[in-house]
């Protein structure tokens, strides 16, 4: 299965090969959300006590998901 969906990328993780997710429905559901991978559980991982520690995968985020760029923005008017 992983082979069928996923490839790594330059940072070495493992990466969807086709965007957006292939489990994501014409309904825009998640058709495996009881099953989904821990990474997708924690997406798009702003909650972690360490944020900064995740910085370049939330820039990269950030272009997908407007949450994501909604914190960053809000992180960097108060810095």
């Amino acid at each position: 299965m992983v082979e069928t969906y996923l490839r790594i990328d330059e940072d070495n993780d493992y990466v969807f090969k086709s965007m957006p997710c292939p489990f994501l429905g014409t309904d825009n559901y998640c058709c495996i959300y009881e099953d989904r991978p821990k990474a997708c559980r924690e997406y798009p991982h702003t909650d972690r006590k360490k944020f900064y520690q995740l910085y370049s995968l939330s820039i990269k985020n950030s272009t997908t998901c407007p949450a994501v760029l909604e914190i960053l923005e809000r992180l960097r008017k108060e810095f």
